[in-house]
């Protein structure tokens, strides 16, 4: 919600005329009602509370003009805001905000008179917002009255009220109101009906659900299309999933909306909720186009249903995802043919697959997945491309195959110039650089690229804990500012690490880590080294 601006504060000083209570006791300011049409056009709906003492001021155009900027600024509220405008109202008057004493002790045979009658809803739902149950209970009990639309975020909120005559009442305004003329303010302020599934007071499942049934059904066809194309994802999302629900009666344009959505999220609900309901003519051509669909989600449910619907012909389109681009497509793939014919042989599929161009990377990829340690020496010959991409995906491979094998080849790729193999060579590297932590050690210190020099910290902070803490000190003296910003959140992670080891230093370890310590004075306040001192005066004990 927007914050309470300088210019809002100052317009309703202005109201008030900073009078003193003896002064407003003996002379009644005169607001200028200008001020309050400023207050209502500015959309600040938190200063609310604060204009509650003019809906009982004793001049009838003062009460008028604060009721026109009580109805302007609630419908300015977004629905989502509610919630939150209901705790900030209570807070404010719960703390005696200057003039708000007859609001307060309001009692609630004057809730009626209070609300007029083209601000009636407006008011009201202020009147729900208060700290007393009767003066909840009577405002309830009044916008149950109101037939139009505007009751419903006040309803809402208070279906959760913590009073549970208030609570029960609101519900029951609420069930009688599941009406097909009132999809619009059920979907206007969906926010408010699906909070409800959060909270915790009473079981409000039943309400939730029946609204769900009234938004599904072919009245909310129309807002559910719109809410598909709003720009907010929540709404957009939720449209999505309630259109789901009711694509059994909707017509096939629905479907393709969702299926078809720019979200991918929205196409894969539809491809998982929506597809069972298809007819077998209909459901063909769809999934011939899900195979195709760019996101993974949907392109593994194309699959499945594939499979499941249509085992007979699925062979092709499951032998093709055998070499997709993403390792979900091609696990879901090895699934329903070994599942179907399961003395297919897929390594061998990979193999056969090494040799063309438009096919191999896929096939690399494949056959790190499914293969055994000696396919390595197949993909090898690849890790001379120049491109980039697929000498990452060899890497990988290899990694997965007999990575044991090839960690020369590893620390060789690390200190490459391109950042992305040096990375994966990285990844590749870990679990493995205990055995080559002096190599890496020489790479972090002589090495001149960045990159090379981020990623040799990185495995070199994964060592044992005594060997990590050794080399984080050495890095605290580095040339380059980045790296000892990270040796700096390192040490930290370290004497966290340190605390829960049960193994103490040796003692050529415990001198090592005296001595880097020692060498890094200067790089720590007096606390911090008092710290680190302590922590290895107690594990070298």
């Amino acid at each position: 919600m927007k914050p309470i601006s300088t210019k809002t504060w100052e317009l309703l000083n202005a109201l008030k005329a900073n009078q003193s209570l003896w002064q407003r006791l003996l002379v009644p300011h005169d607001p200028p009602l200008w001020g309050f049409e400023e207050i209502g056009a500015s959309g600040e709906s938190l200063i609310l509370p604060h204009l509650t003492p003019f809906l009982l001021h004793q001049r009838q155009d003062v009460r008028e003009s604060a009721q026109r900027a009580v109805q302007t600024l609630v419908a300015a509220t977004q629905s989502q805001d509610f919630v939150e405008l209901d705790d900030h109202c209570r807070q404010e008057w719960s703390n005696g905000l200057d003039g708000s004493s007859a609001w307060t002790h309001i009692k609630p045979a004057q809730i009626n008179s209070v609300a007029g009658d083209p601000v009636r809803a407006a008011v009201l739902g202020l009147a729900s917002f208060h700290n007393s149950g009767y003066i909840r209970a009577e405002a309830v009990k009044q916008l149950s009255n109101i037939q139009d639309g505007s009751e419903f975020p006040f309803l809402l909120v208070r279906v959760n009220d913590w009073v549970e005559s208030v609570r029960n009442s609101a519900t029951q305004a609420m069930f009688a109101r599941i009406q097909p003329e009132n999809t619009g303010p059920f979907f206007h302020h969906l926010s408010l009906v699906l909070r409800l599934q959060i909270c915790g007071r009473t079981q409000h499942q039943p309400l939730v659900s029946a609204i769900k049934n009234l938004l599904s059904g072919p009245t909310a066809q129309p807002l559910l299309r719109g809410g598909l194309l709003s720009e907010d994802r929540w709404l957009r999302r939720e449209s999505a999933r309630l259109a789901t629900d009711s694509i059994k009666n909707a017509g096939p344009d629905l479907l393709d909306d969702l299926l078809f959505h720019f979200d991918p999220v929205v196409r894969h609900w539809a491809a998982r909720n929506g597809l069972s309901a298809v007819k077998t003519g209909t459901l063909r051509p769809i999934l011939a186009k899900l195979l195709r669909d760019g996101s993974v989600p949907v392109r593994c449910e194309a699959l499945n249903i594939l499979a499941q619907r249509f085992p007979e012909e699925a062979n092709d389109a499951l032998t093709g995802a055998l070499l997709d681009r993403h390792s979900s497509v091609r696990t879901v793939a090895r699934f329903w043919i070994t599942t179907k014919a399961p003395t297919f042989d897929c390594a061998s599929f990979y193999r056969e697959n090494l040799s063309q161009p438009q096919t191999c990377r896929a096939a690399i990829l494949g056959l790190s997945e499914s293969g055994s340690s000696t396919d390595a020496e197949l993909i090898l010959p690849f890790h001379k491309t120049p491109v980039v991409s697929l000498r990452k995906d060899v890497i990988k491979s290899l990694a997965a195959l007999n990575g044991d094998h090839h960690v020369d080849l590893f620390l060789s790729d690390l200190t490459h110039e391109h950042p992305g193999i040096s990375n994966q060579a990285a990844r590749a590297l870990l679990g493995r650089s205990h055995a080559v932590s002096d190599r890496l050690l020489n790479i972090f210190r002589h090495d001149t690229h960045p990159h090379v020099r981020k990623n040799a910290f990185g495995l070199l902070r994964k060592q044992a804990v005594w060997a990590s803490g050794i080399f984080l000190f050495e890095a605290l003296r580095d040339r380059d500012e980045i790296i000892v910003e990270l040796g700096r959140k390192g040490l930290r992670d370290w004497l966290k690490r340190s605390s829960s080891v049960f193994v103490a230093p040796t003692t050529a370890e415990a001198d090592e880590l005296r001595s880097a310590l020692k060498a890094s004075a200067g790089m720590f306040s007096d606390q911090e080294l008092r710290q680190l001192e302590f922590c290895l005066k107690t594990n070298s004990q």
